[in-house]
Parts: structure tokens; C-alpha cells; sequence
């Protein structure tokens, strides 16, 4: 199966980012010798740093019209399963259980690993620390008064559910709901596309970014993406082996049959970065596995948009890492937002590269840090997208394995 001309230019897209990466070092590190420390320098570098502000700015419009599309859409296509409601209601107990565990990895590595304590980033003018939450505050917040509120990256949350509720009664129109739910699907094609769109900025963005941080940072920041790197591989294969084996062994499959089935889909998610790609692998993979067709034509399809495991830990320790970088202390009721809003915001996320790190703008604006991570995050974004895409991909498998036998199937592997 050939691999579509979206997919090539996401290399080229992720060919010039990794340039412009080495470039912004290497422009940075001169800076660092040509202009010593002074409001010059200081001049020079805001300049560098307002090409990654415009792509932070560019997301920050485009978030709320992604999320509306895709999650409504979805929800129409969920609800079209009807008929298979018990297949329905196990898959999204699974997919959730599973991402809401990963999410929990995510924090935990943020806590081991401490990758972006000790560099000590700057918060952007006009950052206030949120105040503490109560309990009807928490609640409330997921209910904007105004729907103008819902049209900003904080309201996403009340975005979300005015979605769902949307999708729902998509259904409910019957016939001209259909062709609603068509018209909401062209909508989430479009707005993936204008994000493909903006996403040709990003080299730029990335040059910009990288040599500010050089310049203003130096070393430090290199040490500190590569322990992020660190830590989210290891979390993120741990919970591959682990949490997966324990999946497909309980839905009656041996282990290491699930692995040599899904290593083909691994290796296409790995280096496409896209789980809409991935997709026919990962059905071939479970048809190996033994799984009934019209089980996996349900799980796989809504999997690749709504169960993202790498993404949810990729979430949760990206905003444990960027309030570390910019010494912002996490209190103990923004862990659960954390793990609440990684979760959600894994849901989500496009089925495209770089999704992820998109929907990252969601968990910061949830948990009240500084939306400036985001454009630091895509610099390394291609390394850390191509194993939460791989461990995406994957995870749709494995659930589908244990939901065959919830449901009393039997497999018949042919591996």
C-alpha cells in the first residue's frame, strides 16, 4: 500500500523543522558570541522569539473550530453504531481507562525524571499563577457563560460538550441528520487541512524559537530536552509492554503473537507519524489476530480518533516539563487537571502529525500555564510524535483484543 502524497510532504515538513532546529542553534550560539548580554542582544533575541509567538497565536484561533469539528463529527459516527451500543460502551471504557492510566505515567515521569527543572525560563509578561480552584469552580469551569468564552482556547472544555450534545442531536434528526453528520465531517477534514496549512509555518516558528532559547539559555535547554526524551520513551515502552501484554493476555491472545501482528502497524505509525495512516495496517493486524471483522471495523476506525495513550502521557509530562522550565510549582489540585485534561485533550486530537502537540494548547490553558510552551514543545516534536503515534496505534489493537472476549467472541489468530 502506497503511503499518499499528505503523508511525503509531512516529511518534508518534518525534514525542514529538524533544519531549522540547527540552524536556530547555530544562529543562537553566535549571537551568544557576537552581542554580549545587553538590551541589544535582549532586542535582537525578542525578535527571534515573535516568529514562535506568531505560530503560539495562529494555534490559539484554530484550536476551538478543531475541536468542535472533529469532536462533533466523531460523536455522529459513535452514535451511528447504535445497534452495537454494548461494543460501544466497552470500547470507550477501555480506550478512557487506558488513556487516564497513561496520562498518570506521563505526570509520574514529569516527577521522576524533573527534565526541565534547573533552566529556569522566564514566564511571559502578564502571566498571573491560577488561584486554587473550588470544587464548584472546577465544575462550573466546564460550563462558559458566554459563547463567545467558548470561542477561546480557555473554553474548550465547554467546546467539547457543546459538541457531543451536538452530535447526539445530529442523531436524533434521523434522515437530515445524516447528511448534518457529512457536512460536520467535510468540517473536521477542513479544519485539519488549515492546521496542515499553518503547520507549513512551523519551520519558521521553530527557527526562531530555537535561537532564543540558545541565546538566552545556552546549554541548559539541549540537557533538558534530552532528559524529556528520556523520560517519555521509557514511559512510553513501558507502557507498550506492560500495560498491553496484560491487555491482550486477558482477552485470551498469547502476548507475543499481539506483538509480531502489530509490528508492521508500529513501524508505519513510527515513521508516518499519522494514525489515520496507520489504520489499514492496524485493521490487517487485528483480522491476524484473529478478531471478528465487524468488530474491529467499529473500534479501530473511532480508536485512531479518539484513543491516543502516547498522546495522553506525551500531554501530561509536557505540561509537567513547561512549568518545571518556567519554575512554576504544579499544586496538588492541578494534578488531576493535569491528568483530567491530557486525557480529554488526547480525545481530542487529530489523527494527523503533530496533533498532539496542537491539543497541547488545551491542558496548558486548563491547567494555567503558559501557552509559550507550546511552540518549545515543536522543537522536538518530530522525536517525541513518532513514538506517542506508534503507542496510539497500538493501543487501539489491544483494547479490541480484550473487548472481543468481553463480549464473548472467540479469537481465531492466524499468526
Amino acid at each position: 500500500m502506497s503511503i499518499d502524497m499528505s503523508v511525503k510532504k509531512g516529511y518534508g515538513i518534518l525534514i525542514a523543522i529538524a533544519i531549522a532546529f540547527v540552524l536556530g542553534l547555530l544562529v543562537g550560539y553566535i549571537l551568544t558570541l557576537a552581542i554580549p548580554e545587553t538590551a541589544t542582544r535582549a532586542s535582537v533575541d525578542s525578535w527571534f522569539k515573535a516568529l514562535g509567538d506568531i505560530f503560539v497565536r495562529l494555534i490559539r484561533i484554530v484550536i476551538p473550530v478543531l475541536i468542535f469539528f472533529t469532536i462533533a463529527a466523531a460523536t455522529a459516527s459513535i452514535a451511528d453504531a447504535r445497534k452495537l451500543g454494548i461494543i460501544l460502551f466497552w470500547m470507550l471504557v477501555l480506550y478512557i481507562g487506558t488513556s487516564i492510566l497513561a496520562s498518570f505515567w506521563g505526570y509520574l515521569a514529569g516527577v521522576l525524571f524533573q527534565p526541565g527543572v534547573g533552566v529556569g525560563l522566564t514566564p511571559p509578561a502578564g502571566y498571573k499563577p491560577p488561584t486554587p480552584p473550588t470544587g464548584v469552580d472546577v465544575l462550573m469551569s466546564f460550563f462558559q457563560l458566554d459563547f463567545s468564552n467558548v470561542l477561546t482556547v480557555g473554553g474548550s472544555m465547554t467546546m467539547i460538550i457543546f459538541a457531543m450534545i451536538l452530535g447526539v442531536s445530529t442523531l436524533l434528526l434521523g434522515e437530515e441528520g445524516r447528511r448534518i453528520a457529512g457536512y460536520l465531517k467535510i468540517g473536521s477534514d477542513l479544519s485539519v487541512a488549515t492546521v496542515r496549512v499553518i503547520m507549513y509555518y512551523a519551520p519558521i516558528a521553530i527557527f526562531g524559537y530555537a535561537v532564543w532559547l540558545m541565546s538566552e539559555y545556552g546549554a541548559k535547554m539541549l540537557g533538558a530536552y534530552g532528559k524529556f526524551l528520556v523520560a517519555q520513551y521509557s514511559f512510553t515502552l513501558m507502557h507498550f509492554f506492560v500495560v498491553y501484554s496484560l491487555l491482550v493476555a486477558l482477552g485470551g491472545l498469547n502476548p507475543v503473537k499481539y506483538f509480531k501482528a502489530q509490528s508492521t502497524p508500529f513501524i508505519v505509525a513510527f515513521t508516518t507519524r499519522s494514525s489515520a495512516v496507520t489504520l489499514p495496517y492496524n485493521m490487517e493486524a487485528s483480522r491476524k489476530m484473529g478478531v471478528p471483522d465487524y468488530i474491529y471495523n467499529i473500534t479501530l476506525p473511532i480508536g485512531a480518533t479518539v484513543n491516543m495513550d502516547g498522546t495522553a502521557l506525551y500531554q501530561a509530562l509536557s505540561a509537567m516539563f513547561i512549568a518545571q522550565l518556567f519554575g512554576i510549582p504544579i499544586q496538588p489540585y492541578q494534578v488531576g487537571l493535569i491528568i483530567a485534561a491530557a486525557t480529554i485533550g488526547s480525545v481530542a486530537t487529530a489523527a494527523i502529525p503533530g496533533g498532539g502537540t496542537i491539543m497541547l494548547a488545551y491542558v496548558l490553558a486548563t491547567v494555567g500555564l503558559p501557552l509559550e510552551g507550546i511552540a518549545i514543545m515543536m522543537v522536538i516534536d518530530p522525536l517525541a510524535d513518532a513514538i506517542r503515534t506508534a503507542i496510539n496505534a497500538s493501543g487501539d489493537n489491544a483494547c479490541t483484543v480484550l473487548l472481543t472476549r468481553i463480549i464473548g467472541e472467540k479469537l481465531q489468530p492466524q499468526i
